[in-house]
């Protein structure tokens, strides 16, 4: 059985100049989300409306109760007989058909993310407050699932795909609930089933979700790859690294693509596929008038995944009639990017441009673990059909995360986010996954590798370290920066990037981890933290990283539109005020796990261990302490931000208040219909009326 903190990550398988403070009118349901006002006439006004929001899946009792009930098909029309309670806590991944927005959840993604990424000690996770209620080990049937709805923008009617909405909906609804691998009771009760929906794409009638999950790798070589056939294992082998190990102990990404008919609201089959992670979808029209549906697959290491997987982008080369047959993995996808590609990270996001008479990909790719650090990526020239097996994609590379972050190991541990073209630049940005980056890239080297026991000893957790690992982990912690690159120097590859990259906001210096040597040793045996100057060697245009809120640590979502350029931050401390200021809210918060039926109280004095040595309560409580200087309230503190750009020589206007809703802390994606604007939010909420992802429509400026 793999170990349980192997079982739990698969939770996760899986943002300054003084500027105006702008207001959002969000006007569509008052009683829940009401306007704020401005108090001068030059406050400029960005007005959204509430569009609509996740429906509830299941009725909330109390922590550990058995009267709890998660029913996605029914609370998608009734309302719940307790309190409400929605784990769609993400717009994790969406798509355009007509008038209708396809979007995939994450279930409830802030019951694991202080754990994976902020090292919040596991037996601290299970609690209920009056917003947020995290059941890391559940009673038997309260895991949440992820769910697939479409809402139609003209009707407001959202529906929930499954059996009694999509013709063969009861075989998706099985084939959602099951993988490749058999999982014993107790690997079920600790591990997430079902998946979370992380890429979405339509072409013609067809729209695609990726649904993600992890297996033990040993239990995918002696359960699936050994019973396959001489011929399905050759085509089952091209889904691997060509070297990959599959006797190595660890766990990697398993993924399934979801097929269904938009315009019959059918559900079409699946193909498999082994990605740490996958991500954006889009379709792309060709110069000879073809369209091509492209996306991305590869490694990653946030769910706990070894990071090991291939890295690669694929196009759908199915038919209408047989989508999921054809190509060379005969499942209606070929691997459209050649070996050079796999030393890259995952790209997180890509768009199309032209330059002369050719169009061009450039792409931004998170760190690859065992290569190359995050990475702007420009591609070479589109064939006329566009990129096949054939002919595949060439990268080159643009420009390094470690280009900029002055600590190479830390600077490894980075990802690139969102990007988008706007006044004649491609504005782009970082995601940092909390401790799950430079933190850990940093204990790698040099506590696993170098074994510097005045760092290995924070890992312990001891009262008497704390001072010592709030310095580490508050000087290694890194919150997004922003970029942006003429678009006619894409292609000047060979241009150092401080020549051709601009910095919009981050950090004219950082920290860097230096390990030291005591006076007459030969080996390292201590470590300090030097300022040095980014290797970009500028000031921030703009202002500080986070745009000047630690906790703004993902560039989410990127998109030009109306003359201006919108970006969507994810606030990652939003929870932890209601965390640290309801310890005592529930009687076991934050003292067990729930094992075979019963509460085990692992922490019985836990509520007191929350605020002790714990690297989530010293950036909590960092970002109240910058408040006092940092131009924001401890309310805008608590709220996802969204900035917008009016212009290219002006700082981004940052609205702060979560389109009126407490609950929102992000801004995940985007959707245009109509020529609409839609933006989708990410909640810290999974109980009550206000809990849970919501879309809100853009409805103009006041100048």
């Amino acid at each position: 059985m793999p170990k349980i903190n192997q079982l739990l990550t698969t939770l996760a398988g899986g943002l300054f100049a003084t500027v105006l403070i702008p207001s959002v009118i969000a006007d569509a349901n008052p009683s829940n989300h009401p306007a704020t006002s401005s108090s001068t006439a030059e406050t400029l006004k960005i007005n959204f409306s509430r569009a609509f929001g996740a429906p509830a899946d299941g009725s909330w009792d109390r922590l550990f109760s058995g009267d709890n009930i998660l029913d996605p098909i029914k609370y998608a029309n009734e309302t719940p007989e307790q309190t409400i309670f929605k784990s769609a806590q993400y717009a994790l991944s969406s798509t355009t058909a007509g008038h209708e927005i396809w979007y995939g959840t994450a279930a409830s993604v802030w019951c694991y993310w202080p754990y994976i990424s902020m090292k919040m000690p596991l037996t601290l996770m299970n609690h209920e407050t009056p917003h947020h209620a995290c059941q890391m080990t559940p009673p038997s049937g309260q895991r949440p699932l992820a769910q697939i709805y479409f809402t139609d923008v003209v009707t407001n009617k959202t529906t929930h795909v499954g059996p009694d909405t999509v013709a063969n909906g009861q075989q998706f609804l099985e084939d959602s609930s099951t993988g490749v691998i058999k999982l014993s009771s107790i690997e079920q009760m600790l591990s997430m089933p079902g998946y979370t929906y992380r890429g979405a794409g339509s072409i013609n009638n067809l729209t695609f979700f990726a649904g993600s999950t992890q297996y033990p790798i040993q239990k995918i070589k002696k359960q699936w790859l050994g019973t396959l056939s001489a011929e399905q294992r050759a085509l089952a082998l091209k889904k691997f690294p060509s070297d990959f190990d599959f006797n190595q102990k660890g766990i990697i990404g398993y993924n399934r693509i979801f097929v269904f008919d938009h315009v019959k609201k059918s559900y079409l089959g699946y193909a498999d596929f082994f990605f740490d992670t996958v991500r954006r979808f889009q379709a792309v029209k060709h110069t000879d008038g073809t369209k091509g549906l492209y996306w991305f697959g590869g490694p990653d290491q946030s769910g706990g995944q070894l990071g090991k997987s291939l890295n690669a982008m694929l196009r759908w080369v199915g038919t209408q009639d047989n989508p999921l047959s054809g190509g060379m993995l005969k499942n209606g996808f070929d691997i459209v990017s050649d070996q050079r590609f796999e030393k890259y990270g995952v790209v997180g996001d890509f768009r199309e441009f032209s330059a002369g008479n050719e169009k061009h990909f450039v792409s931004s790719s998170w760190y690859n673990p065992y290569g190359e650090p995050a990475s702007m990526l420009v591609s070479n020239a589109m064939p006329a059909s566009g990129y096949s097996a054939d002919n595949p994609v060439i990268y080159q590379t643009v420009m390094r995360y470690t280009d900029y972050d002055p600590d190479q190991v830390a600077g490894h541990g980075a990802k690139f986010a969102a990007n988008d073209f706007f006044g004649g630049y491609l504005y782009f940005g970082s995601y940092h996954q909390g401790t799950s980056g430079a933190y850990d890239k940093l204990m790698h080297k040099y506590c696993n590798n170098l074994a510097i026991k005045s760092l290995c000893k924070l890992s312990k957790y001891k009262k008497a370290d704390t001072e010592a690992h709030r310095e580490f982990m508050m000087k290694t912690w890194r919150a997004a920066s922003v970029f942006r690159i003429k678009t006619s120097d894409l292609l000047a590859t060979s241009t150092p990037a401080k020549n051709k990259i601009e910095l919009l906001y981050g950090k004219e210096s950082d920290w860097v981890f230096k390990p030291t040597q005591s006076k007459g040793s030969d080996s390292y045996d201590g470590y300090e933290f030097v300022l040095e100057p980014n290797k970009l060697a500028q000031v921030p245009l703009f202002g500080d990283e986070g745009f000047g809120h630690q906790g703004m640590v993902y560039t989410f979502t990127v998109v030009e539109h109306d003359g201006k350029l919108f970006m969507g931050s994810w606030n990652s401390t939003s929870g932890l005020f209601d965390m640290f200021e309801h310890t005592d809210y529930a009687f076991w918060n934050h003292r067990v796990l729930h094992l075979f039926g019963i509460p085990i109280p692992v922490s019985p004095f836990g509520q007191t261990a929350v605020t002790q040595n714990n690297p989530a309560y010293f950036l909590y409580q960092s970002i109240i302490d910058d408040a006092k200087t940092n131009g924001y309230t401890l309310e805008e503190a608590k709220k996802g931000w969204l900035m917008v750009f009016e212009d290219t020589d002006s700082p981004a206007i940052k609205v702060k208040d979560g389109f009126g809703n407490p609950c929102n802390n992000g801004v995940r994606n985007y959707a245009k219909v109509d020529g609409e604007l839609y933006l989708g939010t990410t909640s810290w909420c999974n109980l009550g009326e206000d809990s849970g992802l919501e879309y809100y429509k853009y409805k103009g400026v006041n100048r």
